[in-house]
Parts: C-alpha cells; sequence; structure tokens
C-alpha cells in the first residue's frame, strides 16, 4: 500500500502537501494464461514484488469444461511439456520467484476472468495487479475483448499492463 495518499491533480496541490513515499510490504498479483504477453508480465511481476520486498501470487483463470490441476513441486521437463498452457503460466511464475528469492502462491479459478483476478486481488490483499495485454485490436478485439482493458475499468487496485512487444 502507497502511502501516502496524494488526492487531486497537480493544479489543485501545494508544494506544502507532498512528503516523503512509502510503500508497505504487500502482494504482487499477476494474471497468466502461459501466452508471451503474461509470461513478460511474470517477469515484470517478479522483479517488482523482490524489488518491494512483497510476496507473489500468480492465478491463472480456467475457462474450459476440464479440471485444471497443479502439478506436485518439483516439475520435470517431461511433466511441464504435458501441462496446459495457462498451467505452465503458473509454473514458470514460481520458477521465476523461486529463482528471484520471491515468495510466490499459485492458484487456479474457474468462471469470469477478470472478476476473478480483481476478486483474488481483493481477497489476498494485492496492492498491484500485473498482466499482459495481447496486443489485439480492430474486430477481434471487439470480438473477444481485453481482459486487460476489463481489469483496468473495474479494479480500485493499481493494474500494471506489460504490452505484448
Amino acid at each position: 500500500m502507497l502511502t501516502p495518499i496524494i488526492k487531486g491533480a497537480a493544479n489543485d496541490l501545494q508544494l506544502s502537501d507532498l512528503g516523503a513515499l512509502s510503500y508497505e510490504k504487500t502482494l504482487v498479483l499477476v494474471a497468466t494464461d502461459g501466452s508471451e504477453p503474461a509470461v513478460r508480465a511474470t517477469q515484470h511481476a517478479v522483479v517488482l514484488a523482490g524489488l518491494l520486498g512483497a510476496r507473489l501470487r500468480a492465478i491463472h483463470v480456467n475457462m474450459g469444461l476440464e479440471e485444471l490441476a497443479l502439478p506436485e513441486p518439483p516439475v520435470s521437463e517431461a511433466v511441464y511439456e504435458r501441462l496446459d498452457p495457462g498451467i505452465k503460466g503458473l509454473v514458470v511464475a514460481q520458477r521465476l520467484a523461486e529463482l528471484n528469492g520471491v515468495e510466490c502462491a499459485l492458484e487456479v479459478a474457474k468462471g469470469g476472468v477478470a472478476r476473478n483476478i480483481i476478486g483474488v486481488a481483493l481477497r489476498e490483499g494485492a496492492g498491484l495487479i500485473v498482466l499482459g495485454d495481447t496486443g489485439r485490436t480492430g474486430l477481434s478485439r471487439l470480438a473477444l475483448g481485453s481482459v486487460a482493458e476489463a481489469v483496468v475499468k473495474a479494479s480500485a487496485l493499481p493494474v500494471l499492463v506489460v504490452k505484448a512487444r
């Protein structure tokens, strides 16, 4: 949590309103589907969690019909190759966190993607949500929507969107 929170636009502030900022140890939530933008977002989330002394929670929201389970660690290359892409994204988050000295918890949720991401972030007390942007434009964006856009619009928490390129 960032303190103090300064309210108002720069035009409405006086310089005497400003003070030293601090960021309380907290949790960084990263959402992954295993895509390239999600892996890029995961890298940023691990670095930020490390810099802030925060924990990392990685979530994959399963929209499919089949149940997805996390494999027991340690995950071998042979097991990794057979995993669902979203679960692979969680394994990547866990491995990167471990290699960088960041505590990491994993979660698989089912249902609405943006709703679950925001719900888990609120439930776990996250101070920041990190996710990738697919970079879709035009008709594909209209047809499929953007999870990143939905999270940014609906979340009261800060959201960092890592661009696809």
